[in-house]
């Protein structure tokens, strides 16, 4: 495992290093998505994966050619996204973990989960504490609907008190493990998930929430006729996220802590650029996808982005060596390419580190950072 920059020094030296990287050579990625899986237990009618293909879950990466790749991710990497399918569904998903943390010096890891596992997660989250004490875990619950109407959405009996039972053991499992639940907004839930954002506040107690808004991908296309009903209820809900959060309603990713409200503010400067362009696409800022972000598939396929279709390469035929990849000639020409052309869209992932990244935000992003909440 590569020593923790404990030391002020060592930390300061990090610490320089990164905000090269991200404001100025932009050459290292500070951030990747790894979808570990396509399988998933769920089948949500929005969702961009073909569960019809007879070739899903084959060919994945095994737990070695992981372990390999973690040994390869540059200097600079800060977070992964754990991602699917549904990450819980992987039997090996707590040895991929343990494989980032004990080869890389990322800070935290990201999970986007159903929820449907909860005795998974408490034993996942129990051993990575124990390891490693010292890096954060941050889950990301999805429910989009109450009690029953989730479960249909979601097809999968039983779902909303499971993935509430997950969040809840993620409030009383330590400080460095972050729970949210984020509420998709989509054909099917449009017209009740302002009524589901202040029914889980007020009586199921819910602290933390976010918005997600459905994008086309993959085999899923929005009706044209119901995104005007989407991106209505998109932006009630994600104004009201930033008014909770300000009085105190909503904590937020611990509104109490530089970080917390760092990632908060970044999801209100999101949020506002989504509903601007969702309907009628247009640049806003450089996107940073293919330099500082990047996905990796299940089967090793490397991309800058999960909207752009354009395959940097596959890690199997680089050996393993994901800095290689990174900094390959194909991959300077989409870096290009998405420059050059002003690439733009709605993606959340793409849009946090385009946000963190980007000179024009920093002044709102510090002026987030430096105001509390009431109390």
């Amino acid at each position: 495992m590569p020593p923790r920059k404990a030391n002020p020094l060592a930390r300061a030296v990090d610490l320089a290093s990164f905000a090269n990287n991200l404001y100025v050579t932009r050459s290292n990625p500070v951030s990747l998505v790894h979808f570990v899986t396509n399988r998933c237990n769920a089948r949500c009618s929005f969702c961009f994966i073909d569960f019809e293909n007879p070739d899903l879950g084959r060919d994945e990466l095994s737990l070695d050619e992981i372990d390999r790749l973690t040994l390869n991710l540059g200097s600079n990497l800060k977070n992964v996204n754990l991602t699917g399918g549904e990450p819980f569904a992987h039997k090996d998903i707590l040895k991929i973990t343990q494989s980032y943390f004990r080869n890389t010096d990322i800070e935290s890891i990201f999970m986007t989960t159903n929820g449907s596992l909860p005795e998974r997660l408490k034993a996942y989250m129990s051993a990575l504490s124990d390891e490693f004490p010292d890096r954060k875990q941050f889950f990301s619950f999805s429910i989009d609907a109450i009690g029953e109407k989730h479960d249909q959405i979601r097809k999968i009996n039983g779902l909303f008190d499971a993935c509430l039972q997950s969040y809840r053991l993620t409030q009383s499992a330590g400080k460095n493990i972050i729970g949210s639940i984020s509420i998709t907004v989509s054909p099917d839930n449009w017209h009740t998930a302002l009524e589901t954002y202040e029914v889980l506040i007020q009586d199921y107690g819910v602290k933390a929430l976010t918005c997600v808004i459905v994008r086309d991908e993959g085999v899923f296309k929005t009706p044209e006729e119901v995104k005007k009903n989407i991106l209505s209820t998109y932006k009630e809900i994600t104004e009201r996220i930033s008014r909770d959060l300000i009085s105190g309603r909503l904590g937020g990713y611990n509104n109490g802590s530089l970080q917390g409200r760092l990632m908060n503010q970044k999801n209100k400067i999101m949020y506002n650029v989504i509903r601007e362009t969702y309907l009628v696409p247009e640049f806003k800022s450089q996107c940073y996808a293919g330099s500082l972000f990047g996905i990796i598939h299940s089967n090793g396929d490397v991309y800058p982005c999960e909207i752009l279709d354009k395959k940097i390469g596959n890690l199997r035929d680089f050996d393993f060596d994901f800095m290689k990849l990174w900094q390959s000639q194909i991959s300077g020409d989409i870096r290009d390419f998405i420059r050059d052309t002003n690439c733009n869209c709605t993606y959340e992932c793409a849009w946090s580190f385009n946000i963190l990244a980007n000179y024009q935000y920093l002044p709102s992003m510090i002026s987030g950072a430096l105001t509390r909440p009431k109390s």
